[in-house]
């Protein structure tokens, strides 16, 4: 889980609250980078609600490895 020390708040965030929205275009930042990282690796899942929102869920695998 070292590597991955920039992934884990917002996977610990996922894991206590179910799900977020992310109220932005996902653009080059910090955070949307880190979630897209999430993402790829298939630790969460990004589903776009509107123009400017996207909803975030923690993906099993992402529990899973949390529990780790």
């Amino acid at each position: 889980m070292d590597e991955m020390a920039q992934q884990r708040l917002p996977l610990e965030l996922l894991n206590m609250s179910g799900e977020i929205a992310v109220m932005s275009a996902s653009d080059d930042s910090l955070l949307w980078a880190t979630l897209r990282e999430c993402k790829s690796h298939g630790w969460a899942t990004l589903h776009k609600l509107s123009d400017t929102a996207t909803r975030i869920r923690l993906a099993s695998t992402g529990r899973n490895l949390l529990n780790e």
